[in-house]
C-alpha cells in the first residue's frame, strides 16, 4: 500500500484547519435577550428575528420567546444586525446591535401593547378600572338583544353599561328606541330629553322625538320636527313615508305625493309608499295610473296588508 509522505498529511491537515476551522469560527456569534411589554414584564411567544447583510446575501435567524421572555441566537458572523420582536397585539420592536464572535451583550425587545379599541374611542381616563374585553362583550349581549327584540333585556343591559360607562350618552338613543317599540313612548321622550340635556345639539335624538310625537298623534310637533330629519342626507325610508302621512292626513295631496315618491326612490321593493302613491292617483281620478302602482305593490308584497288591499282594489277597478 502506498503512503502519503508525513509532510503531505501535515500539509493537507493545516489547509483543511485554514479554511473549514476558521468559517466555523467565524459563524460562532451568540446573542440572546429578552422580550418585554412597556412596563418591563416579559412576553412569551414573540417571534424574534434577527437580519444583517453579509455581502453575500442576506442572512437571518429566528426563534421564539420562552415564558420568560428569553430568547437565545447562534451562528452569527461579525457586523451589525437587526433584531426585531412581534406578537399580535403588540406595537413590534426593533434594535440595531453590532455582533461580534462569541457571547454579546443581552438585546432588549419592548413590543407596546396595542390599546384597545375602546380605549383608543373613549380615551384611558375613561376606560381607567374597567376591562375592555369585557364591556366589549357587554355591548354585544345588548345589541344583540336589541337586533332579537328582547327590549327589556336591551334596556337593562344598556342601562347597566351606562352606570359604568356615563360619557356613552348615545346609549340612550337605542334604550328610548327600545321603550318606543314597547309602546312606552313617555318612557322614550323622557330618555330622548336625557340625551339632549348631555348634547343640546344631538340631531338624531330630535328627530327620534319628533318620529315618537308622530306616532303619539302630535302631528304639528311631529311634522315640524321630523321635516329636518326628512329633508336632510341622512333621511330613512321611515322619515320620507311619514312626511307623506302628515301631509295625506292634512289634505294636501302634493306634498304627500312628493313624500311618498322619496320613501319609494330610497327603498324601491317597499310596497307601502307605492301603496300610498296608488291612493294619490285616486284621490285625482288618474285610474290607470293607480292601476299600475296597484299591480307594483302585489308584485313586491303580495302576502302584506297593502298587497291584499292591493289585489281587492284591482279587482274592483276592473
Amino acid at each position: 500500500m502506498n503512503r502519503l509522505p508525513l509532510v503531505l498529511w501535515l500539509l493537507i491537515a493545516t489547509l483543511f484547519v485554514g479554511t473549514t476551522g476558521s468559517d466555523v469560527f467565524a459563524q460562532s456569534g451568540r446573542v440572546s435577550g429578552i422580550v418585554v411589554d412597556e412596563n418591563g414584564n416579559p412576553i412569551a411567544g414573540a417571534e424574534v428575528v434577527a437580519e444583517a447583510d453579509t455581502g453575500t446575501g442576506n442572512q437571518s435567524f429566528e426563534a421564539t420567546s420562552s415564558e420568560q421572555g428569553r430568547f437565545v441566537l447562534l451562528g452569527f458572523s461579525s457586523g451589525v444586525w437587526s433584531f426585531s420582536g412581534s406578537l399580535d397585539g403588540y406595537v413590534p420592536g426593533n434594535v440595531v446591535s453590532r455582533v461580534s464572535q462569541g457571547s454579546n451583550a443581552d438585546i432588549e425587545l419592548i413590543l407596546t401593547k396595542i390599546p384597545h379599541r375602546l380605549v383608543t374611542a373613549l380615551g384611558e381616563e375613561v376606560m381607567a378600572g374597567l376591562d375592555p374585553d369585557v364591556i366589549e362583550a357587554e355591548l354585544e349581549n345588548a345589541e344583540n338583544a336589541f337586533n332579537s327584540e328582547d327590549w327589556d333585556t336591551a334596556i337593562t343591559l344598556y342601562h347597566s353599561l351606562l352606570e359604568k360607562i356615563p360619557q356613552m350618552t348615545n346609549l340612550l338613543l337605542i334604550i328610548g328606541n327600545s321603550h318606543r317599540a314597547k309602546g312606552e313612548n313617555t318612557a322614550a321622550l323622557d330618555t330622548y330629553d336625557r340625551l339632549l340635556a348631555s348634547d343640546p345639539d344631538n340631531e338624531d335624538a330630535k328627530a327620534e322625538i319628533a318620529r315618537t310625537k308622530l306616532i303619539m298623534g302630535d302631528f304639528e310637533a311631529g311634522s315640524s320636527g321630523l321635516a329636518a330629519a326628512a329633508s336632510g342626507l341622512d333621511a330613512n325610508r321611515e322619515d320620507l313615508y311619514n312626511m307623506g302621512e302628515v301631509e295625506f292626513a292634512q289634505g294636501n295631496i302634493d306634498g304627500a305625493e312628493e313624500w311618498y315618491q322619496k320613501a319609494s326612490t330610497t327603498d324601491p321593493n317597499w310596497a307601502k309608499p307605492f301603496f300610498k302613491l296608488a291612493l294619490v292617483a285616486l284621490n285625482r281620478g288618474e285610474i290607470e295610473t293607480a292601476k299600475q302602482f296597484f299591480e307594483k305593490v302585489v308584485a313586491l308584497e303580495p302576502d302584506s296588508e297593502e298587497g291584499t288591499q292591493a289585489k281587492a282594489t284591482l279587482d274592483a277597478l276592473q
